[in-house]
């Protein structure tokens, strides 16, 4: 028995009722999956536009922030078109992308001003508020982990102007000015130029009113020391600082600390130690310089060897410094001592080290021994080769800025013990420049001939190990 329908006047048989809700629901559940497969359905237009929507439709406001540089290159391609992240997007956020090298989105999203030249971004709320911003580029379940974060902060979100009147009428407990010092380093790059001039201000007197309310074991702890950390690496400050000086003294805490948070502070350092440095170069300030410097030692975690630590870092920073700013004599004293401890470096000691630490593993291992000889000819040609390298590379950089006879017979010294390692056909040609300067023309010219036949030497044998290479 076939049953009719009545709708909109036409008779349709039950069945094909079916048939079409059927239809419907399978078109509805494509579409969604199509949508999901489509990663974040991202908006054309302004960010007002996004907080207008976002306003509309009860959500929050995700804004990518890139250039044309690898991580955004790389989110584009790899994390914003998933599904998993697309319906999450889209059920919570109004997304918009703005790239920063491209004159018509900075101009269309002139009222959203970001201060920094990497990709980044961000999330708001519906009235345009900073909620959390990130500068990495992240795989989808670090973007989503973040938008959740996003999503919490917001369920007791206080909005800057709340905050301001707050601290302002003297609530200005210990928990008062960490949150506020959170807040406005949040914001510190984002604005107009007079907004921000007044954020970087307004963050200088709630991070330092904070911290100095503070006692020591307190300033030390995990919390404490990424937010003066942060603050120093965001607003441009240097080694000098008072602040930065507290991270040096509470350095030794970072073991105690997660090991992403202890090597984010790490990170963060090292570049306030490099434009600490810089500074130091184009003020010519060799105390700036020296407190960079002096910072690299508490916070240093590399594994050090005999040819790479950070008394040999340290020493090659001031190198640099005295020879930029063209200070001889403690250019002079730097390179010194620098390769006269390179220089009685025992290469056979440190294979010997090295060898026993490989022993340990014999067992596993299952070398022959022919297969140790190797490896220890191989250990040992490497740190040969490092020590010659080092003695080749300051020997050279020192001949080309000391004029005088007497000072000119050290680099001598290094560069003849580097060509004993090695016969490198650059080292020997400034071995024979040496040699003319010290007036001994006959030896000079000898080097410069060999120098020219070791050379040629080596491009025969690199074509021919490229011919060899082809005919296999």
């Amino acid at each position: 028995m076939n049953l009719y329908i009545k709708t909109h006047n036409i008779l349709i048989p039950s069945d094909a009722i079916k048939k079409l809700i059927l239809v419907a629901f399978l078109c509805l559940t494509t579409q969604v999956f199509a949508q999901g497969e489509r990663g974040i359905d991202f908006i054309r237009g302004t960010f007002e536009n996004a907080k207008k929507l976002a306003k509309q439709q009860g959500k929050l406001v995700f804004i990518s922030y890139e250039n044309y540089g690898g991580n955004s290159r790389w989110m584009n391609q790899n994390v914003f078109p998933t599904s998993e992240v697309g319906v999450f997007f889209t059920e919570n956020f109004v997304s918009l992308k703005i790239n920063s090298e491209s004159l018509r989105d900075k101009s269309a999203n002139s009222d959203f001003k970001y201060y920094g030249a990497s990709s980044a971004y961000f999330f708001f709320t519906a009235d345009g508020e900073l909620i959390y911003k990130s500068h990495f580029a992240s795989n989808s379940k670090e973007l989503l982990a973040d938008a959740n974060r996003a999503i919490k902060v917001n369920e007791n979100f206080l909005s800057l102007e709340h905050l301001d009147k707050t601290f302002n009428k003297g609530e200005q407990s210990p928990e008062m000015f960490y949150l506020y010092s959170l807040r406005r380093l949040q914001v510190a790059h984002t604005g107009s130029n007079k907004e921000r001039e007044k954020s970087i201000k307004e963050l200088d007197k709630a991070i330092r009113g904070y911290a100095f309310g503070l006692d020591k074991k307190s300033l030390g702890s995990e919390q404490n020391m990424l937010l003066l950390c942060e603050y120093l690496y965001q607003t441009n400050k240097t080694s000098e600082d008072e602040l930065f000086k507290i991270l040096v003294s509470n350095s030794a805490n970072l073991k105690n600390f997660n090991e992403e948070n202890a090597n984010g502070i790490r990170q963060r350092v090292s570049r306030i130690i490099d434009r600490s440095f810089n500074q130091a170069i184009l003020s010519k300030n060799e105390d700036l310089m020296h407190s960079s410097v002096a910072a690299i030692s508490p916070f240093w975690y590399e594994r050090s060897t005999p040819l790479y630590n950070k008394e040999m870092l340290m020493t090659s920073y001031k190198i640099e410094f005295y020879e930029i700013t063209k200070n001889w004599e403690s250019y002079s004293q730097s390179i010194t001592s620098y390769l006269n401890y390179i220089d009685v470096i025992d290469t056979e000691v440190l294979t010997n080290q090295s060898m026993t630490e490989f022993k340990k593993f014999e067992d596993k291992s299952k070398f022959t021994p022919e297969e140790w000889n190797m490896l220890r000819d191989d250990i040992l040609s490497g740190y040969n080769e490092e020590v010659a390298y080092q003695l080749r590379l300051y020997g050279w950089r020192f001949a080309q800025n000391i004029t005088d006879k007497e000072q000119l017979k050290l680099p001598l010294k290094w560069l003849s013990k580097s060509l004993r390692i090695s016969e490198n056909p650059i080292a020997m040609k400034t071995y024979s420049q040496l040699l003319y300067k010290v007036g001994r023309e006959e030896e000079a010219k000898k080097y410069a001939e060999n120098a020219i036949k070791v050379a040629k030497g080596q491009v025969i044998a690199r074509d021919f190990r490229e011919e060899d290479s082809k005919n296999k």
